[in-house]
């Protein structure tokens, strides 16, 4: 039998596509975190069961009706082995088991199953819903009221799940199933301590049927490095809205003074708008200048705001050259990781580590995607 955790040919079964992510959003003014109204941060205490492997796991463990009153409690987000469950493995370059690619151990794969109620409004459901796990090491399934929603194996990048359809007001079971091997962990073996579990935010939320489903905001300068340019892709998703609604861009400059870029009527359907805006001698990001400007984009009642530099990065000559001057690079190798709290890294950790390094102006995500300022644990 070939498992979907040690099949190459699966990444992934029942998530969406990638987008930017917009939750919770920095607001560069104030520096405070910004969260949509219909935003329901599932971190916390969640019913727990370890098992050797993921044969050992009970039966129906995913059914509403299953009795968990016996299991544990374990932090959400956390690695299950900072919390007693199983042993923490640092290698560098050999691997924790026996390679035998793309199997892995069957005997000895810790497994952990993850049980939360939750409660959703009922008005809720005049939207669509999505449930977020930022992250995840290695391999998850997921049930949301009995009904497997699919799985995925990339530990560090965030994997999305729309559940409009299973959901139901009030009381709603969400269960995660978790792998510590899979074939994606001979990718991901690399000079770091080995843990698993559910280690980054998950949460729920809800957009209108017809939303802004993905932003992308490229910047270039002119040779003169004086006057720049904005190419802007917005990608709409409708999901059964029939009306039209207003789009509105608009673009904030570093003192907060704003000016409307588009205003426009668009039809509710799946499409992706392109636009070039030309900006006259913006203000330049520098790692000495940070600049900030603010691209909301506004679909009816939805919204999303994206903070982006104008910069451009070139070799001429054999020299990298950042806004047309030489760049020196000095900078460190940064792994997410806390002496504590393993891959589970707090907001105010994270601040710290950034603070210990701040004479660095390159950092090096050593050697995973890593989670930023506006993704690591916090509490709402």
């Amino acid at each position: 039998m070939v498992y979907e955790w040690e099949n190459p040919q699966l990444v992934s079964e029942g998530t969406e596509k990638p987008h930017a992510s917009f939750i919770p959003y920095l607001n560069p003014f104030t520096g405070e975190w910004e969260y949509p109204d219909d935003f329901i941060l599932l971190n916390g205490n969640w019913k727990f069961f370890f098992a050797k492997n993921p044969f050992e796991v009970p039966e129906n463990f995913f059914l509403e009706g299953f009795d968990d009153t016996n299991w544990d409690e374990i932090e959400v987000p956390s690695n299950w082995e900072m919390k007693g469950y199983g042993k923490p493995i640092y290698t560098n370059v050999v691997y924790p088991f026996e390679p035998n690619p793309p199997f892995v151990p069957k005997d000895d794969n810790p497994t952990g199953i993850y049980r939360r109620w939750v409660e959703v409004p009922e008005e809720w459901f005049e939207k669509e819903i999505f449930l977020h796990f930022e992250g995840v090491r290695s391999f998850f399934y997921l049930w949301v009221n009995g009904k497997r929603m699919g799985f995925s194996k990339d530990s560090c990048t965030p994997a999305e799940f729309r559940v409009t359809d299973v959901l139901k007001p009030g009381k709603n079971l969400i269960c995660v199933e978790v792998l510590k091997w899979s074939d994606g962990s001979y990718l991901e073996d690399q000079d770091m301590w080995w843990f698993a579990g559910i280690y980054r935010d998950v949460y729920l939320y809800a957009l209108s049927k017809f939303h802004v489903r993905d932003i992308f905001v490229r910047t270039d300068l002119d040779e003169d490095y004086r006057d720049g340019k904005i190419f802007l892709d917005v990608e709409l998703r409708n999901l059964g809205e029939e009306k039209e609604k207003d789009l509105i861009i608009t673009l904030t400059d570093p003192q907060g003074k704003e000016m409307t870029l588009v205003e426009e009527r668009v039809g509710p359907k799946n499409e992706t708008l392109s636009f070039v805006f030309e900006v006259k001698d913006p203000k330049k990001w520098s790692a000495e200048t940070p600049h900030l400007y603010v691209l909301k984009v506004e679909l009816g009642e939805d919204e999303k705001k994206v903070n982006f530099g104008f910069k451009k990065v070139e070799v001429k000559d054999g020299r990298l050259l950042f806004n047309g001057k030489p760049l020196y690079i000095k900078g460190v190798n940064r792994h997410e990781f806390d002496p504590d709290r393993g891959h589970a890294v707090t907001v105010e950790r994270n601040d710290s580590g950034h603070k210990a390094n701040e004479a660095a102006q390159h950092k090096h995500s050593s050697h995973i995607t890593l989670s930023e300022p506006d993704e690591v644990v916090r509490s709402v």
